[in-house]
């Protein structure tokens, strides 16, 4: 028995003296227990020493590669590029108490590193570097709307990224690379500039951009007796400001009335509205439509104040999904707009006078004598001026009338006092010589009612409606 206590004491002896020598050749030797791995690799039994540059796994591979960017960067990174100063050591990891290594038997020990700030060292020293500074970068610059002479049109400009370099992303960047372990670094892939904060696609670009190509497409058209003029809004064009930060849009009609291009389109419309001579319908008192040739009074148009009109028109308005029409001011109004006019029905043999559009007043009239050949003739005319007691004066006659109001040469309107019926047949034989007889008092009303802004419109209804 005493032998067999001794063996079994000289085994423990010679077992803890293996246990602990063991324990001891870790600690010395400064090696990792079993079932460890550093940074994902298996260190077991390992000298920490030996390791060193496992702790570094990931960076070292790549020590030497290149830097590629907008508008020619380049950079050459190298091992001594890199400063891991601060950075964990291996043997920072190894366990303080040895002895129990026996539990690694059972366990698995997952270890890793840190860089002690190596990424951000060497990005700070990239970025040191004259290729990476400010005032070598452009800034990103957003999309705007400008007018394209080209294509007559308003384009959405693209946005474009410029050269400034984020410095966070360029970090991750950075460590990505290190960490695939090939090729160059390529920046215009990895998403570190930065970018313009209003894209092409920005509703309020494309909106604005559709707004001012409507204005460039626009025309406001002018109508008048079947007859249509346009106007061509592009022609406003060089007036157009369009402002981008923020997006805004200035027309400035002013400077286009200075310019002269309002006038210019207005006198083109005199030109064609403006008439002497012309025949046009005419709405009588009683819903007829008859023709009568403009004389004296004929279609004449306000042009300033059709310029003023056309030039109050807003950006909105001649931007709009359907242009406005254009508003013409008459001087003297075409026949079928008169509002202020004494209306002579030579066939009925009846005057009207119409003051606002309003009828102020209806009476018989006499009008030139057919008989003797002194037929009244039609036409629309401007009168001519108003007289208090004047004696007409012709070959075989002289009447005193005490209000005269000529429209036609020797022919006007006036009292006939020598009268004492009006209207019916007697033009035909006992008419006048050319002159529209009315009561006294008619003619005073007529007098005191019309000037120069009033038409006379005569006319003779056609012989089938007679």
């Amino acid at each position: 028995m005493k032998k067999v206590a001794i063996v079994l004491l000289s085994l423990a002896g010679a077992a803890a003296v293996l246990y602990g020598g063991f324990a001891a050749w870790l600690r010395i030797d400064g090696r990792f227990p079993f079932h460890t791995e550093l940074n994902g690799h298996d260190v077991s039994l390992q000298r920490a020493l030996d390791v060193q540059d496992i702790c570094m796994d990931g960076y070292y591979p790549n020590m030497r590669f290149s830097i590629k960017g907008r508008d020619g960067l380049s950079y050459q990174v190298t091992p001594g590029s890199f400063d891991f100063s601060g950075a964990e050591r291996a043997v920072s990891f190894l366990p303080e108490h040895t002895l129990l290594w026996p539990g690694s038997l059972f366990s698995e020990t997952e270890l890793s590193t840190h860089d002690g700030g190596a990424i951000k060292k060497l990005a700070t020293r990239i970025e040191a570097d004259s290729a990476f500074s400010p005032e070598n970068m452009r800034p990103p610059q957003d999309a705007y709307v400008a007018y394209s002479a080209a294509e007559g049109r308003y384009v959405v400009v693209s946005e474009t990224g410029g050269s400034i370099i984020d410095r966070e992303k360029f970090e991750q960047a950075l460590e990505r690379h290190i960490l695939r372990g090939s090729g160059s670094l390529d920046l215009e892939n990895e998403g570190v500039y930065l970018s313009a904060s209003v894209p092409a696609s920005a509703p309020e670009l494309v909106e604005a951009c559709e707004k001012l190509n409507r204005f460039l497409d626009a025309e406001v058209v002018f109508s008048e007796g079947g007859v249509s003029r346009g106007f061509s809004v592009k022609a406003l064009q060089p007036y157009l400001t369009v402002n981008n930060d923020p997006l805004e849009i200035v027309y400035d009609a002013a400077a286009a009335t200075a310019g002269g291009v309002f006038a210019a389109f207005v006198g083109e419309l005199a030109e064609a509205f403006d008439s002497n001579g012309a025949e046009r319908d005419f709405i009588t008192h009683d819903g007829q439509t008859v023709t009568v040739t403009e004389k004296t009074w004929f279609t004449k148009l306000d042009t300033e104040a059709t310029s003023l009109a056309l030039a109050s028109m807003t950006f909105d308005a001649l931007s709009a999904e359907e242009a406005p029409q254009g508003e013409l001011f008459w001087e003297r109004a075409p026949l079928d707009r008169l509002t202020d006019y004494v209306e002579v029905d030579l066939t009925n043999q009846t005057l009207y006078l119409y003051t606002g559009g309003e009828l102020v007043l209806e009476t018989p009239i006499v009008s030139g004598c057919v008989a003797q050949r002194h037929t009244t003739p039609a036409g629309a005319f401007s009168l001519i001026g108003k007289h208090r007691n004047v004696t007409l004066r012709g070959p075989g006659y002289a009447s005193f009338v005490r209000y005269w109001m000529p429209f036609n040469n020797k022919i006007g309107l006036h009292d006939a006092s020598w009268r004492s019926r009006f209207g019916g047949t007697i033009y035909q034989t006992n008419g006048s010589h050319g002159c529209i007889n009315m009561p006294r008092d008619i003619a005073q009303t007529v007098f005191e009612t019309i000037d120069g802004s009033y038409a006379i419109v005569c006319y003779w209804r056609p012989v089938e409606e007679v």
